[in-house]
């Protein structure tokens, strides 16, 4: 295990995941590597990023990363547990790299795979942040590198706008890859099912195309070439902080 030293993240930087456990102190990075090493066949790496203690690491599989806090500053800690009006005691918090890559996808995964092994050794429970899910240790599901499915990772929301008559449908997840959140509209009372299914279909294409479409840009999606159209940019603050949001329309 290697000592590295390296800058703490950006206070306005949005962890991946938060992990609340209530029972005892965490356990020592070597468990989890010990944990992933015997799953996935390994090796995982761990880097201290802290002279003192154990408690700031990074786990390295290949190239990918995933940094682990696992006793955030107090003021943190108070600022989730208020928003998630969580009782755990304790909260620990896993943040991406901050570049979008061409292998985004397998990182993402390393991000949730690192969620799981540290939510299982704590017996605690899991927020992902980007979708606003939480999961306990008998909810994950390991997928396969190569079998990566959207909706592990993204879901749609929908709401109600009585003021301008329509539903308003968007994804929430995307933006753990480094990717904008997708947004749509439909007249209200018209079923949302087929706009919900559309934006899944487009959000699984942008994680393949591992970059953010510009306003004017169509994408192309399914084997029946379907194409969306980007009509606008814009960012809203439903959930407590600014999210980016790309409207698609039918073509």
């Amino acid at each position: 295990m290697k000592k590295i030293k390296k800058k703490k993240p950006a206070a306005h930087m949005l962890p991946a995941f938060l992990i609340g456990w209530t029972h005892g102190d965490p356990p020592p990075p070597g468990y989890l590597a010990a944990w992933f090493d015997q799953l996935y066949g390994g090796p995982l790496q761990i880097r201290f990023l802290s002279a003192n203690g154990h408690q700031h690491f990074e786990a390295v599989h290949t190239n990918w990363k995933a940094q682990v806090q696992l006793a955030p500053p107090p003021e943190i800690v108070a600022q989730w547990k208020e928003r998630l009006q969580w009782e755990h005691p304790h909260i620990a918090q896993l943040i991406a790299p901050p570049k979008t890559q061409s292998d985004r996808q397998d990182e993402v995964l390393h991000l949730a795979r690192i969620a799981r092994g540290l939510t299982l050794l704590m017996e605690g429970t899991t927020y992902d942040v980007a979708m606003g899910l939480y999961r306990n240790p008998s909810d994950w599901k390991d997928r396969d590198l190569a079998d990566v499915q959207v909706d592990d990772h993204v879901q749609v929301e929908q709401h109600e706008q009585i003021q301008d008559m329509r539903t308003w449908l968007h994804t929430r997840g995307l933006t753990k890859f480094g990717l904008d959140e997708i947004e749509t509209f439909l007249p209200l009372g018209l079923s949302a099912k087929d706009r919900e299914a559309l934006l899944y279909d487009v959000a699984q294409q942008l994680m393949v195309n591992a970059k953010n479409p510009k306003v004017g840009e169509l994408i192309a999606f399914g084997r029946e070439g379907r194409q969306v159209e980007v009509v606008r940019h814009r960012t809203d603050p439903l959930y407590g902080s600014p999210l980016p949001l790309r409207e698609i329309r039918v073509v």
